[in-house]
């Protein structure tokens, strides 16, 4: 009976140890920039320091172009599945999690989706980038979980698209060919008549 005793006793604590032993270390996984696009705003996950994933408890990953999608995600899904969420510093594009990071924002820093935040390994690299700009503000990931999140809509132009007159110019030409189209189809009507 004592024997058995000890066993079980034995066996509890060995399951104990092997469980605490076993829990998760989640990591950040490699982008794919053929595949890999973003679970919030579908856009393409460039391999670069804006990237950032989210790691779910059953090992999913979910992978971002931009951290203001990271957490548009969390809000709308919570936060309860998560094992670890990761950002690349903005320097060195290397991993880390984002509880371990700092950021600089402005509204006209560029970032994919326009949201503006910066990560940083070290603060003092986020400190130099703010004054090298001349414009910024210095975040901890506590601060980032509370800060408001919009898209600087100025930023989204991504490119000229030629000038609107000209555009315009274009249609009232198409307008004219298609009149002319027009005119030409009626003769061709009136000679088969004939």
């Amino acid at each position: 009976m004592k024997k058995s005793r000890i066993f079980l006793m034995i066996l509890i604590t060995l399951t104990f140890v092997i469980s605490a032993c076993g829990s998760d270390k989640y990591e950040a996984e490699a982008i794919d920039e053929e595949k890999d696009t973003c679970d919030v705003c579908s856009m393409a996950v460039p391999d670069n320091q804006h990237a950032t994933q989210i790691v779910l408890e059953d090992g999913k990953v979910l992978k971002f172009d931009d951290l203001g999608c990271l957490f548009k995600w969390k809000d709308e899904n919570g936060e309860d599945k998560i094992g670890a969420e990761f950002v690349r510093d903005y320097n060195s594009e290397e991993w880390l999690e984002i509880k371990d990071a700092t950021f600089a924002y402005d509204s006209e820093f560029e970032t994919p989706m326009a949201y503006g935040v910066y990560s940083f390994q070290d603060k003092a690299d986020a400190e130099e980038l703010i004054d090298k700009e001349g414009k910024g503000e210095l975040m901890t990931a506590d601060e980032l979980a509370e800060h408001k999140w919009e898209m600087n809509m100025d930023m989204m132009d991504h490119g000229d698209h030629g000038d609107h007159d000209e555009h315009d110019e274009h249609e009232d030409d198409n307008d004219h060919d298609e009149h002319d189209d027009h005119e030409e189809h009626d003769s061709h009507d009136d000679e088969d008549k004939e």
